[in-house]
């Protein structure tokens, strides 16, 4: 048996309404969390449709529903992600799964072109596919492991429940931003500014990555689990601190000439989310990947100053 997906009760009737209102062929996104024993489905969210495109509802626009699911996939608070896809239409499951297998991968390979931190080795890479029949709703799922380009369907177990993430507990950790960012002396365009910007944006995700992770004030093992959180009526909520050192430079590689610099000063705060099947304190130190994704506000902070800069100019 494959991969078993544990999906929140709101999500059945999400598809349920599709099915019953929408015609042609609809597509759309799966959000949740993964875990090593299952995967937690928690919302739906259907492909918008695109106002240029004709109404016929019957193709499949990838490169749209991989857009959909990049700018999904930045506005996800910690701890959730893109997990799959899923296709409604009147043709049969079979004839679907080379039309999800591309949707798949194509959402994947855009949403982790934009990662700056480095997947970890145990990393789940099975990514889910659901067909669903608006006439007879029946439902087949699938999965695909998404970093191998010659892998096929497996069978995966769907099963709805009531009350998936109530009692998941909350992860807070905030960091304080202090960037220096060297320009050059020529500076041919914007674009050249902003390729300065993301160089000291990837240095500034090396210490976030190789920064010592405190959770309630206590350096806490890899494989303990955390405690709280485990009964329906509580939800717990732990602290979490990230002790960043600079990165250890050469006097040389430090003295450059240039032109003037940029400096990024601020804190930002995240909020990550744990599943509650026995969550370890790994998973609660992956919050720091979610501070390493708040570098688009950073760099839309930037576009934003540098549009206003260019409109009063």
């Amino acid at each position: 048996m494959g991969r078993s997906y544990i999906v929140e009760d709101d999500v059945e009737e999400y598809l349920c309404k599709l099915c019953s209102t929408q015609s042609g062929t609809v597509t759309g996104l799966f959000i949740g969390q993964c875990s090593i024993q299952r995967d937690f489905i928690v919302m739906a969210a259907r492909t918008p449709q695109k106002e240029e495109s004709a109404d016929d509802g019957q193709l499949v626009d990838k490169e749209w529903l991989s857009e959909h699911a990049r700018q999904v996939s930045r506005m996800l608070p910690g701890g959730l992600s893109v997990l799959g896809v899923f296709i409604i239409s009147d043709s049969d499951a079979k004839d679907s799964l080379t039309t999800l297998r591309q949707l798949v991968f194509a959402v994947e390979n855009l949403i982790s072109s934009e990662q700056l931190w480095s997947p970890a080795d145990d990393d789940v890479t099975d990514r889910v596919t659901l067909h669903v029949n608006p006439k007879t709703r029946k439902t087949v799922c699938r999965t695909f492991d998404v970093t191998d380009p010659k892998t096929v369907a497996k069978p995966a177990d769907w099963k709805y429940q009531s009350r998936v993430c109530s009692n998941w507990a909350t992860v807070l950790c905030w960091l304080d931003v202090d960037l220096l960012v060297p320009i050059p002396e020529k500076i041919t365009s914007t674009k050249t500014v902003e390729k300065c910007l993301m160089e000291g944006l990837k240095s500034w995700t090396h210490q976030i990555e190789s920064g010592v992770f405190l959770i309630d004030g206590k350096k806490l093992p890899e494989d303990s689990e955390l405690k709280g959180g485990q009964k329906k009526s509580t939800r717990q909520t732990y602290t979490a601190q990230l002790l960043v050192s600079p990165d250890m430079q050469k006097s040389s590689d430090v003295v450059q000439r240039c032109g003037g610099s940029l400096s990024v000063r601020g804190v930002i705060h995240s909020r990550a989310f744990l599943h509650s099947n026995k969550p370890k304190a790994k998973l609660a130190e992956r919050v720091r990947f979610d501070l390493v994704d708040e570098h688009y506000f950073i760099l839309l902070s930037f576009k934003l100053i540098n549009t206003i800069s260019c409109f009063w100019l």
